[in-house]
């Protein structure tokens, strides 16, 4: 078994197994096996393909995780995952916010996977790849008054814990629903070795982009706001690979681009590539 055939079969879910203590709003919850970890403190992706220590700031996909933690080099990571095998692990895929609905606003909120027509066809009226977004997205049924029904949104976690909620126009609100679960944080999908890094300011851009490139061959960054810049600049300065910064094409995104540039003299601004339009999602639209 060569290394693209382990990263296509394994997830790190297979190799924490019980190591992980619960399901998180963003994926998984996991006490870090290089260390005595009483306070579970490594997060695991949605997809399981990867991982952040929240405590040294390290982070990777399922060949890095094996590496810190059995120091194991290329050639030995291949022979031991011929004999490896995966623990069993289980979960609902349901997530529900208890107890906490005067904090969010909401008197319901759940999390479920993406499922809704409504929003698949939400996706399609963006030109977003769905089989794409179905990598990264979610679906919350949320109200705000007792007694009203569900109404639905895409639902994007955040390494937090949190949501950023979008959904398409509907009667009442014009523009669609635009919100959030606290507490507000960046994204991170690091999951494609030393591939470089693209910064988003919002999950629509990232959508956007690995639909033109047809499917997911970099690391992402989102921002979820320009407000969420300096979490960024702490994840970013661990990064040994390339960053570009593909931000908005107005003054939130110039300003955010220009301290980014600032503290990260070394990443490049690729927003002209999709100038004039504003963002990437409105030049995916055009473009299609």
């Amino acid at each position: 078994m060569n290394i693209a055939q382990i990263i296509d079969k394994y997830t790190c879910i297979d190799i924490l197994g019980n190591r992980i203590v619960k399901k998180v709003a963003s994926g998984y919850l996991a006490r870090a096996p290089w260390r005595e970890d009483n306070h579970p403190s490594l997060t695991v992706t949605l997809n399981g393909r990867g991982w952040h220590d929240l405590t040294t700031g390290e982070h990777g996909n399922v060949i890095d995780l094996v590496a810190m933690w059995k120091g194991l080099t290329k050639s030995e990571m291949c022979s031991w995952f011929d004999t490896f095998m995966p623990n069993s692990y289980s979960f609902h895929p349901h997530y529900k916010y208890e107890g906490k609905e005067k904090e969010f606003g909401f008197t319901k909120f759940d999390v479920v996977k993406l499922q809704s027509k409504g929003l698949f066809a939400y996706l399609y009226h963006r030109k977003v790849n769905i089989e794409i977004a179905k990598q990264f997205l979610m679906e919350a049924h949320y109200s705000f008054k007792d007694g009203d029904s569900y109404l639905y949104a895409l639902a994007y976690a955040n390494d937090k814990g949190g949501y950023e909620l979008r959904s398409a126009p509907y009667n009442g609100n014009p523009k669609g629903y635009k919100g959030c679960i606290s507490p507000k944080g960046i994204t991170t999908h690091f999951i494609k070795g030393n591939a470089p890094v693209i910064v988003f300011e919002g999950f629509f851009d990232m959508l956007s982009f690995a639909t033109l490139c047809g499917g997911v061959k970099h690391n992402y960054l989102v921002l979820n706001s320009c407000s969420m810049k300096e979490s960024a600049l702490e994840v970013l300065k661990g990064v040994n690979s390339q960053i570009y910064l593909c931000l908005d094409n107005d003054k939130g995104g110039e300003d955010a681009t220009a301290w980014l540039l600032q503290h990260l003299p070394h990443a490049k601004d690729i927003r002209y590539r999709f100038a004039p339009y504003k963002d990437l999602n409105e030049y995916l639209i055009h473009k299609l």
